[in-house]
């Protein structure tokens, strides 16, 4: 399983992405006030200084700036943005949308392709079944876990 991405970099996307209302980005003394956390934790956590946060910690970043507390569990920086982008649609699904995803985070990067591999196949069944009332597509192909 990959690593985490860095405390440092995932505050540093947040900060940038997530603006006051005002449109300008927040002080560190802005969020310290907003969420009770130190000026200078805040500041130790985006140098690096801090790379394993209290969970108190977290959970206070994450209601000051309304984002749920796996996005310190991203591994990119593309999935900081893809979990900043749209907190509404995500407060929104289907609670077995959010257990889907809960339970994908967990697993290898292969396991979580192949969640994907089948959640497609599961769309193409659907489609076919609509459009011509044809039964199911060939089950796909699914990556084998290395025999080292």
């Amino acid at each position: 399983m990959s690593e985490f991405l860095s405390v440092a970099d995932q505050l540093h996307v947040l900060l940038s992405t997530r603006t006051h209302p005002d449109g300008r980005m927040y002080t560190l003394q802005e969020v310290s006030e907003g969420t009770g956390v130190g000026a200078a934790t805040i500041s130790q956590m985006r140098t690096g200084r801090i790379r394993n946060p209290q969970l108190s910690t977290l959970r206070a970043l994450c209601q000051f700036f309304d984002i749920p507390l796996r996005y310190f569990e991203t591994r990119t920086v593309e999935e900081c943005y893809a979990l900043l982008q749209s907190p509404q649609a995500e407060a929104e699904q289907p609670a077995e949308i959010s257990e889907i995803a809960f339970r994908a985070t967990h697993l290898s990067r292969e396991a979580q392709q192949d969640i994907l591999t089948i959640i497609k196949w599961v769309q193409a069944a659907e489609q076919n079944l609509s459009q011509n009332g044809e039964g199911m597509p060939p089950l796909p192909r699914l990556s084998r876990p290395n025999d080292d």
